[in-house]
């Protein structure tokens, strides 16, 4: 596999024996492990998956070229000492507990927390083709639901279906739990469903994504119930401009902190700057917030093949809040390709 040659010529660079995979995301990327308990550890020739009996039949059929290593006969800390003299490791995934064991090995510890997440930042056109097939099961999800919902139902209600269909449809999971925040708590960017009746004249903020063969989509809609009032127009319609700006500027900017400044400067020329209190937005393939986060300090380079959500929102406290959210990439050919394709213009039910 092309990304284990990379670590491995991590490895070989930074004069570093092997690499703990302690991240779930990065397991399966390097190692298709989908267990729930264990870790994945590459060297130079082999990969070990060390873990206990629950997963050792599924590893024979997910990762028949990986050798499993008993933890209830071998402790994480005692293979790692046994076997090399320096490791690198993921710090931020890594439990404390486990951590202090391999630290009183006296081994050589290096932090590489970004070295896996970098590589499955590039997608290949396979990872493409399944984020494209989740984004199109929440475009039919978001079809459906607008048809479906009506004032007097509770946020609950309209979140329960928007899961229920989106399973039924072939989802495995969902990215995320399920946002349905109306009036008010629209103004929540992360509204959770509650038991609040959607009344006439609330705007209704829908975030909601599904799992297909183990990759991630996620999108936001905002509509409107009945009516809606010049002011959140008004905010609608800055939303909007901003988000279709990211879409448009993203292959002719050079890093992700000048998308930022490209969405963010749309909703500050609106007047509404200060009520866009997030990033605009973040990476998304085998984990749904996956790097790299889209915000003013990030100087990585806005590639080719490289998957994210646009995703710009104005929040007015104690009245109603807007977001729109779309997954894209930029293709070989320097085109912006959306993955969601529902439409993004102000729908109003009646």
């Amino acid at each position: 596999m092309e990304q284990v040659e990379k670590v491995r010529e991590y490895l070989t660079n930074n004069n570093l024996d092997a690499l703990l995979v302690s991240d779930k995301a990065d397991q399966y990327y390097l190692a298709n492990f989908t267990g729930d308990d264990g870790f994945v550890v590459i060297d130079s020739k082999n990969i070990y998956i060390v873990t206990d009996a629950r997963f050792f039949e599924q590893i024979k059929v997910e990762s028949p070229n990986s050798t499993i290593v008993n933890i209830v006969q071998t402790p994480l800390a005692d293979f790692i000492s046994n076997s090399y003299k320096s490791i690198a490791i993921e710090s931020d995934s890594l439990l404390a507990a486990d951590y202090q064991t391999i630290v009183d090995t006296g081994i050589k510890i290096e932090s590489a927390n970004l070295l896996v997440k970098k590589l499955r930042m590039h997608k290949s056109p396979e990872e493409i083709a399944l984020i494209k097939k989740a984004a199109e099961i929440t475009d039919k999800v978001y079809d459906h639901i607008v048809k479906f919902i009506k004032i007097g139902m509770t946020e609950k209600e309209v979140a329960n279906e928007i899961e229920y269909f989106g399973k039924k449809l072939g989802a495995q999971a969902l990215s995320f739990e399920t946002i349905v925040a109306s009036g008010i708590r629209s103004s929540y960017p992360h509204g959770n469903a509650t038991d609040k009746k959607i009344d006439e004249g609330d705007v209704v903020t829908l975030d909601f994504g599904f799992v297909y063969k183990n990759y991630f989509s996620d999108i936001t809609r905002t509509v409107a119930m009945g009516s809606i009032d010049s002011e959140m127009k008004k905010v609608y319609e800055a939303v909007l401009s901003a988000e279709e700006a990211g879409m448009k500027f993203a292959p002719m900017v050079e890093t992700f902190g000048d998308l930022d400044r490209v969405v963010r400067g749309h909703i500050e020329d609106s007047g509404y700057g200060e009520y866009f209190n997030h990033g605009t937005g973040h990476g998304l393939g085998l984990v749904c917030h996956d790097y790299p986060t889209i915000r003013r300090s990030n100087n990585d380079q806005l590639e080719s093949n490289i998957v994210f959500t646009v995703e710009p929102g104005i929040y007015l406290p104690g009245k109603a809040g807007v977001r729109i959210e779309d997954d894209m990439y930029v293709n070989d050919k320097g085109e912006s390709v959306r993955l969601t394709n529902s439409t993004n213009e102000l729908i109003i039910i009646k």
